[in-house]
């Protein structure tokens, strides 16, 4: 039998469920929404990407994003530069009060998540951690096309 992707994609949720059921933020950090927490991390985590890579990392339509990406500047989490190579990009990064923000949100996921996977085998530790490399180097790759 041929192994469709769409139906193979929702294994993904599962984990995701399986990981985030849970968690919510520390009180401290309940002002941010998911998408909010989802856009910080994705700045955290990349360098010099444009909105629109970022945007689509998240899953979420230009209007929407925009509109999230406008209240984190509100809030002095963000900012956009526009490129000096390319005047049409626009990169996201984290201000200072971002970067201390988004340490504290990793920290608490890093917590939450800790707890959960306690119950995995080494060998199935190994197998989660080589099979999120597998899956980043592949977004990565459908990202940039």
């Amino acid at each position: 039998m041929k192994r469709k992707i769409a139906v193979e994609l929702n294994s993904v949720d599962l984990i995701k469920y399986a990981l985030f059921k849970d968690y919510s933020l520390p009180e401290e950090l309940a002002f941010l929404n998911l998408t909010q927490e989802r856009i910080l991390m994705t700045v955290k985590k990349s360098v010099n990407v444009s909105m629109v890579s970022i945007s689509r990392a998240i899953g979420l339509e230009k209007g929407p994003f925009s509109q999230t990406v406008d209240k984190l500047e509100e809030l002095g989490l963000l900012e956009r530069i526009r490129s000096s190579s390319d005047k049409r990009v626009i990169c996201l990064f984290l201000t200072k009060k971002g970067e201390l923000l988004a340490e504290k949100v990793e920290q608490s996921m890093e917590n939450h998540f800790s707890n959960n996977i306690k119950v995995l085998s080494d060998k199935e530790l190994n197998d989660l951690y080589r099979s999120l490399d597998t899956l980043k180097q592949i977004a990565e790759t459908l990202i940039s096309k």
